[in-house]
């Protein structure tokens, strides 16, 4: 599905956003204060989260934007790039390990989970914050075998640093290091300067970014306090919020990968297994054990794509698992007439059969028309002004869009619900500014706003009602010039009209003052349009 438009009511028009703007700052803004730019990116493009999200995934889409552009199917190559990286990781654990066949059932397995066959074509940053993540892993797996060792020390600090950087679930990398070491009974890591010198620098680089964002109101919003206190969310709610979470793999992998858990403690506490493999193996159960308590305690999310991260180790795991049932085949099968050592040695290529069967097919989410509502405006080289009349979500899903076929980034675009409203964000109740579509329409004939886009079916708020009186009802300064049927899966059909002010055609204003909502603090941005 390379090139579909971006989900309107994900976080994939946002991601994409954000990418964008940090190219064009690496691009045209290096001498400029960071946050004027930045500034003036959210006033054109009133779509950026960063600061709500972490930085990295934007760093590694504005890199790769350089040599791919900064297009909506660029943003989707490096996610299957991204994949494609985790499988050869996967691959190249396990082939020692396992063997080479296990390992390509392995990756096969890998690749059929659902998780990944939605992933790989999503601008979402769950996919490189799993990267991130099994390289963090198998850092520190290697760590534990060397505990004086300084590479492996680094590593791990260093992917630990990005994935942290990349979603804030990949704290979970916290409790992991602590727990691995004693699990993986490698008691004299715990003794090691490497070990806790890594552990510092993890907290030094990954924590800043988290405390600035929650300074200046910016961040996510999550009241940890609020997760933390007993009193506020009980056991088992805190099981019911966990539940869905473990949808994040078919449950076949999920009971495969769990036996390859106990193997691997069994072998490790009771037979006194001491190979690097094993190690690797309960560093691997570790991190998913860890990421489960994580998010048991704070309950941030209930989309299983935020197990992303544990689908690698879960799928070693199961690696693991077919390599003792292979093991434990093999003498009846050596023993055994030909026919028998056949069916024998059948068992674990039928078993990764049934594991690629439970995956099922996927379908894709495919939304139909933002390129055509996208390419109803001109795209003149001075930039357009736009005010965007719709829902959020389509309107994130509808600059991400212009902006993929737009590459000076040179239009204004306004939101309604930012200009004409005023947003409660604990409740996300809006209550509109103007009471009259009289006002509506003076405003934007004074500005001029050149291009105003519309939606049916019927507005859901009062403002959206106001716009469509203001500008349906004066068809003299506002002329339709195009609507595009928008297929969307999840939002419902939707009609997008497109209506031109010809008066804003030969004139813009020089100043802009703009509402950009909570993503810079609720405050207004005076945007100069040279």
């Amino acid at each position: 599905m390379l090139g579909r438009s971006l989900v309107a009511n994900d976080d994939e028009p946002r991601h994409f956003t954000s990418g964008v703007m940090v190219y064009d700052y690496l691009r045209h803004g290096l001498s400029t204060n960071p946050i004027r730019f930045a500034e003036s990116f959210v006033a054109r493009y009133p779509e950026v989260q960063i600061g709500r999200w972490p930085p990295a995934y934007y760093a590694v889409q504005a890199v790769f934007y350089f040599v791919a552009g900064a297009t909506v199917p660029s943003a989707q190559i490096l996610s299957m790039l991204t994949a494609v990286g985790l499988v050869l990781l996967v691959f190249l654990r396990v082939k020692p390990g396992c063997g080479a066949a296990i390992a390509i059932a392995a990756v096969s397995v890998f690749l059929a989970a659902p998780l990944i066959q939605y992933a790989a074509w999503e601008v979402m940053s769950d996919l490189l914050t799993g990267f991130f993540v099994f390289l963090a892993v198998l850092a520190f797996s290697d760590m534990l075998e060397c505990p004086s060792c300084w590479k492996p020390a680094t590593w791990f600090a260093l992917w630990s640093v990005l994935a942290i950087l990349t979603k804030g679930s990949a704290w979970a990398l916290g409790p992991f290091g602590i727990l691995a070491p004693i699990l993986a009974r490698r008691f004299r890591s715990l003794r090691s300067p490497w070990y806790w010198g890594a552990l510092c620098v993890i907290v030094l680089f990954g924590a800043p970014f988290y405390l600035i964002a929650q300074k200046y109101g910016i961040g996510y919003r999550a009241h940890y306090a609020h997760y933390i206190n007993p009193g506020v969310i009980q056991p088992p709610e805190r099981f019911v919020r966990l539940r869905p979470l473990l949808e994040f793999a078919p449950w076949l992998l999920l009971i495969a990968g769990s036996l390859g858990m106990v193997e691997s403690l069994w072998a490790r506490w009771k037979r006194r297994d001491n190979f690097a493999w094993t190690t690797l193996s309960i560093v691997c159960a570790t991190w998913i054990l860890a990421q489960l308590v994580f998010l048991f305690v704070l309950p941030l999310t209930r989309e299983p794509r935020v197990l992303m991260p544990s689908l690698a180790p879960l799928v070693v795991l199961m690696a693991r698992f077919m390599a003792s049932i292979a093991t434990l085949l093999k003498r009846p099968a050596t023993d055994g007439s030909p026919v028998v050592r056949s069916i024998f040695s059948l068992i674990p290529l039928i078993i990764a059969c049934l594991l690629i069967l439970s995956c099922g097919m996927v379908p894709l989410l495919h939304t139909q028309g933002y390129h055509q509502a996208a390419h109803a405006i001109p795209y003149p080289a001075e930039g357009a002004l736009i005010l965007m009349a719709l829902d959020p979500d389509l309107d994130a899903a509808l600059i991400a869009d212009r902006l993929s076929h737009e590459p000076r980034h040179r239009d204004l675009i306004l939101r309604a619900d930012h200009i004409f409203a005023q947003m409660d964000p604990e409740q996300g109740y809006y209550q509109a500014v103007f009471s009259r579509p009289e006002e509506i329409r003076s405003y934007l004939l004074q500005m001029p706003v050149r291009f105003v886009v519309l939606s049916r079916p019927s507005p859901r708020f009062p403002y959206q009602q106001l716009m469509e009186e203001a500008v349906v009802g004066d068809p003299q300064d506002f002329q339709l010039t195009a609507q595009f049927s928008i297929i969307d899966p999840l939002n419902g059909n939707q009609l997008f009209r497109v209506y031109e002010n010809p008066a804003g055609r030969d004139h813009r204003p020089s100043v802009v003052h703009i509402p950009v909502g909570p993503q810079a603090g609720f405050r207004t941005l005076d945007y100069l349009w040279q």
